[in-house]
């Protein structure tokens, strides 16, 4: 879909200026703090981003990003896949004040006078995109749990078990209330 590299660092005011279209990959095993959640570190996100200026004056920067990571399932241990197919629209800030008036649609970019490294603000992005929680579906987990073992995942109590399922059943007996 995308053939070229992104360049390293842009000027997104200029850039917002002159409406510019960028198009391209970034290698995902360029990204230090995303590969950290990553089990795999092949592959590159597609990235579509666009710049201008909106009817209330506001300079942004949208984008599409588009990729698929091998995550760890946290109930199973064993790689996911997790598709990030995610859009974003960012208005273009210097302070905090600004950042405050921003219309809703839009999350703010601040801006230091400096060229903005493009990798940091897609990385942004996907390392947002990605679950709190990386877990398959229950049908594609390698870890099967029932109604009545699972009871954190449905939301139901275990109740109604017979007092010889439970472990600490033994210890009653033991018990005493002697002192000593």
């Amino acid at each position: 879909m995308f053939d070229e590299r992104l360049p390293v660092h842009i000027d997104p005011l200029r850039m917002a200026e002159t409406r510019r279209v960028l198009q391209g990959h970034v290698e995902l095993a360029d990204m230090v703090r995303l590969g950290e959640s990553l089990m795999d570190h092949s592959g590159r996100v597609e990235v579509s981003l666009e710049f201008g200026i909106d009817e209330e004056g506001i300079r942004y920067m949208r984008g599409h990003l588009s990729t698929t990571v091998s995550l760890e399932c946290q109930r199973c241990l064993d790689t996911m896949e997790f598709v990030i197919d995610n859009g974003f629209a960012l208005g273009m800030v210097r302070n905090m004040t600004e950042a405050e008036a921003l219309p809703s649609h839009y999350e703010p970019l601040q801006l230091d006078g400096k060229p903005l490294f493009l990798r940091d603000v897609i990385e942004d992005e996907l390392l947002l995109a990605l679950p709190i929680v990386a877990r398959h579906a229950k049908q594609e987990c390698g870890v099967k749990l029932d109604d009545a073992d699972a009871p954190a995942e449905t939301g139901r109590e275990d109740r109604g078990k017979e007092e010889k399922d439970n472990p600490f059943s033994v210890l009653a007996g033991l018990k005493t209330d002697q002192k000593l």
